[in-house]
């Protein structure tokens, strides 16, 4: 079932002022949200990436778990977000390796500040959810130019449901959403897939994943050269 598209999402000062009021709140959504990360780990083999790069790192709960626990020793992280207090809360956590990572503040501009061909990943998790659609599609066509050969997209977003409850679920998320959306963290529903241009983009892997009833979509696609 198609579903008419969203008007708007958040445009980034907006995103980043409300995320700069929320903090470490944003790590309660870690139930809902650690079951689609883990698969993004898993299907993006980020086990075997050296480079990477994550657009809105949050708190840096993400890259914490990157650096202890799956990238290569010898592998770099960059991190970027446009709220400041999500930035000052990453730099804290990813303090223990100072030769292998960093945070930068993206103040919403576009490009984004990494090099042509700079990164073997590019991860959003939980990111083009909250964003403007026109601002998600210039996102991605900048992944594009940061991506070098070989190197793939790991994207995870809240999505539409396929099981019954999840759709309630979905629906319901959807309807506070449009009244306030700043209630869900600006979040709502999207299938993400929909935004990436097949002559820029080869998809990989494109499932949903359901964890209490929360319906995330997981994506993995190559840039196409």
């Amino acid at each position: 079932m198609r579903h008419a598209p969203v008007r708007d999402g958040l445009p980034p000062r907006v995103a980043a002022r409300v995320y700069d009021r929320i903090g470490l709140l944003q790590d309660t959504q870690a139930p809902i949200e650690r079951r689609a990360v883990e698969r993004l780990i898993t299907v993006g083999r980020l086990r075997e990436a050296h480079a990477v790069f994550e657009l809105g790192c949050g708190t840096g709960a993400l890259a914490r778990r990157l650096l202890a626990d799956v990238l290569p020793e010898d592998a770099s992280y960059v991190g970027g977000d446009v709220s400041s207090r999500m930035v000052q809360l990453a730099r804290r956590r990813v303090a223990p390796w100072p030769q292998r990572a960093q945070v930068v503040d993206l103040h919403g501009t576009l490009p984004l500040p990494r090099p042509d061909r700079s990164a073997d990943r590019f991860i959003a998790a939980y990111v083009f959810d909250l964003l403007e659609p026109a601002y998600t599609q210039q996102v991605l066509d900048d992944a594009h130019r940061i991506l070098d050969e070989g190197g793939l997209l790991c994207v995870s977003s809240l999505t539409w449901g396929r099981s019954p409850s999840s759709r309630m679920v979905a629906n319901a998320w959807m309807a506070v959403w449009r009244r306030a959306p700043r209630l869900v963290g600006g979040c709502r529903p999207i299938r993400i897939s929909d935004f990436l241009n097949p002559t820029k983009w080869q998809v990989e892997e494109n499932e949903v994943i359901e964890s209490w009833g929360v319906p995330s979509e997981i994506l993995v696609a190559a840039p196409v050269p």
